[in-house]
């Protein structure tokens, strides 16, 4: 990213900014190093503002280095980027107009000539780099006379043998208005040179070894610093002392004359000091939503922190604790915030997991049901956060799909956020939803070579349980047209995949737990299928075109050899037939389609399944089963003798088949079936049972 200053006679002699933005290393370099580059015309235009963050040096030649030195920077940052200190020295020696340098997290920075040339330096920050602050490096600090803000968070971690003297920054003590210290050691005994710092107004020496205490010397009582120093700089107006131990709590009122307006002080050390509000206008900690806010926007690039606080911030709102006491804007702040927490980083597992749970318990307060049926967003800008977070969130679920945790939160919030608003993003949900299938298909295409109590195994297969679900869930609130659409998706193939190797490991399993679990991912499979193929004649082709007819009733027989005395086992078996045939009766449904069922193997498991009956009936009613079967029956039927080409059992035989089940049929049953009129009129047609028993369209 780049800011340009150009000039024209087109233009009056009037300069215009440009903003240039390269996400490819290999485009900037073109760029720079083209003969025709317009950068190569340093008295036509002048790049002022160069962002380098998070690059790649290794490719970069030193004559684009060069010509970066023929230009006059104002601001140049060059943050987490692997930059050695010997490029650096190359690119900015002569650039001694600079005003703004950021070089934080640049690990291959260990010694930095060129800081004694920047005159005119105002902003300088060497966060986390091998900066070596010694007493003859401090010494460049003294041809800073323009520096008015210091950054040396987390020197210590890297090379810093002993606590920072705070003598070393001598040279900057009347002029500096910014010095950030945290997660840094400096030597506490030396707190009353801070009073050095005349022009300070903003001073951070937060500690965040596990957000609670801080490791600096114990010798001082951290409560002298307070008392004795702190609160005698007056001119601070911005002060973080997270993490750090005060013994006596009422010590920290010392710095209410102050009047300032940040205050930060997060950790278990400030939990219980009351009226925390009067100490500054804006306060950081873990006791109200409201300062939870504030440390979410404050502490943005510090992933402990971040993290602590979205933990608060779930516990907090979901308890409702001081939800009372908030004004009624601050849950679409928190939203944004915990928003843009996602966005900063899209890896991190932990705080992926953490934040998207933050996203559910806020989003759940609103009453999106009514504002579904009448198109009012629950606060104005709501649609707005919503796209965003869908966009996140699938960000997410391809980031981490091997992550249980991660993927439950996200796709709850997905399913949720689908209930709001049906159109939402629809498409892209679902094929963010099928790239996280393959994955898991991917894992459990290894099951030759996987144990059979591996771990990977197990857990794809509770993430490919769990996928399935959600996209059902999605697709049930969905129209016909869009079914069709999710059809051409690939979403049938991967599904009918998934669900041949569960098939598979559920043959395999041993024990009756796993194969439980098993049995779980084809229930969802076939439930899914089902739904997806509901008056959708082409999504039925793709079905048997990949093999359904064959996985049906391979499933089939395995199921009907299963013998129990486990009702859970049981119970799964059965829902498992009802969900194969209601695909089935699709099937059947679809007139070109039909005559593939008229094979003898899938004819006879119709006819047996008609007359369907299991221990337990009492507890489970049977009767949709054989409703099921008898309608597929009914179905093929009803395309007369002349085309049943069946041999294992007959055409007659059928019709007596079918009306021997519906004559048989426990009319007090209590199940609601879902029918439609065409298929049970065929059925009553060839039966004695009183329609007004059992006509009337109910819910399933």
């Amino acid at each position: 990213k780049a800011v340009v200053s150009t000039q024209s006679t087109g233009f009056n002699n009037k300069t215009a900014q440009l903003l240039i933005h390269y996400s490819d290393d290999d485009q900037f370099a073109e760029l720079l190093s083209s003969s025709e580059s317009f950068l190569r015309a340093p008295g036509y235009c002048n790049l002022t503002e160069l962002c380098l963050a998070n690059r790649n040096f290794d490719g970069t030649s030193d004559d684009v280095m060069t010509l970066l030195s023929h230009h006059r920077l104002d601001s140049l940052t060059m943050s987490e980027s692997d930059i050695t200190h010997e490029t650096l020295n190359n690119m900015v020696k002569s650039q001694q107009d600079l005003l703004h340098l950021d070089v934080s997290f640049c690990l291959r920075i260990e010694v930095f000539d060129p800081i004694f040339y920047f005159k005119n330096l105002s902003y300088l920050n060497l966060e986390r780099t091998h900066f070596k602050l010694t007493a003859v490096t401090a010494q460049s600090f003294f041809s800073l006379k323009q520096l008015r803000w210091l950054g040396l968070s987390k020197l210590k971690k890297h090379n810093q043998s002993s606590p920072l003297s705070l003598q070393l920054l001598t040279s900057v003590t009347h002029d500096l208005v910014g010095l950030d210290l945290s997660e840094t050691t400096w030597d506490i005994t030396q707190h009353s040179r801070l009073k050095h710092f005349r022009a300070l107004e903003q001073l951070d020496i937060s500690y965040y070894p596990g957000i609670s205490a801080s490791t600096l010397d114990e010798t001082t009582r951290f409560d002298e610093v307070v008392e004795e120093t702190l609160a005698t700089m007056t001119t601070l107006r911005s002060l973080d002392i997270s993490g750090c131990k005060i013994r006596q709590q009422e010590k920290i009122y010392r710095l209410k004359p102050l009047k300032l307006s940040f205050l930060g002080i997060v950790g278990d050390n400030f939990f219980y000091i009351q009226d925390i509000d009067s100490l500054a206008e804006k306060v950081a900690s873990h006791r109200k939503l409201e300062h939870i806010l504030v440390l979410l926007r404050k502490y943005r690039n510090n992933v402990a922190v971040l993290e602590q606080a979205l933990k608060t911030l779930f516990t907090l709102h979901r308890s409702r604790i001081e939800l009372g006491y908030c004004s009624a804007h601050i849950e679409p702040q928190l939203f944004e915030a915990v928003l843009c927490t996602l966005e900063r980083f899209p890896s991190g597992t932990q705080i992926q997991h953490v934040a998207s749970a933050c996203l559910f318990t806020l989003n759940s307060k609103a009453d999106l049901t009514v504002c579904s049926n009448t198109d009012q967003e629950p606060y104005p800008g709501y649609d707005r956060q919503v796209r965003r977070a869908i966009t996140l969130l699938m960000i997410s679920v391809n980031i981490h799909t091997y992550s249980w945790d991660v993927l439950r939160n996200c796709m709850g919030m997905l399913l949720q956020f689908c209930k709001y608003k049906k159109d939402f993003m629809f498409f892209e949900i679902i094929h963010s939803l099928i790239y996280v299938l393959e994955q898991q298909k991917g894992v459990l295409e290894q099951s030759p070579v996987l144990s059979l109590e591996d771990p990977l195994r197990d857990k794809a297969r509770q993430i490919s349980t769990f996928t399935v679900r959600n996209i059902n869930s999605i697709i049930c609130q969905t129209a016909c047209n869009k079914k069709h659409a999710v059809g051409r998706m690939r979403l049938i193939e991967t599904i009918l995949d998934i669900s041949r190797l569960s098939f598979s490991m559920f043959q395999q399993s041993p024990h009756e737990s796993e194969s439980l679990d098993f049995c779980a991912l084809l229930l969802e499979s076939w439930s899914t299928l089902w739904n997806i193929t509901d008056e959708q004649a082409s999504n039925c082709d793709k079905f048997v075109e990949n093999g359904g007819l064959e996985l049906y009733h391979e499933t089939y027989l395995v199921c009907s050899q299963v013998r129990t005395d486990e009702q859970t086992v049981a119970f799964s078996i059965t829902t498992l037939i009802r969900n194969m045939l209601g695909l089935m009766g699709n099937i059947a449904e679809v007139p070109h389609i039909r005559p593939q069922l008229l094979q003898d193997d899938i004819i006879y498991s119709f006819y047996v399944l008609r007359n369907y009956d299991r221990p337990y009936e009492n507890v489970w009613d049977l009767i949709e089963i054989r409703y099921s079967a008898a309608g597929i029956l009914s179905n093929i039927c009803s395309d007369g003798p002349d085309n049943w080409t069946v041999s294992r059992v007959s055409y007659q035989d059928v019709l007596d088949g079918i009306e021997e089940s519906v004559d048989g049929w426990n009319i007090e049953s209590k199940r609601s079936i879902n029918y439609k009129s065409s298929i049970l009129s065929y059925i009553f047609s060839v039966s004695s049972v009183p329609t007004s028993v059992n006509c009337g369209r109910c819910g399933h």
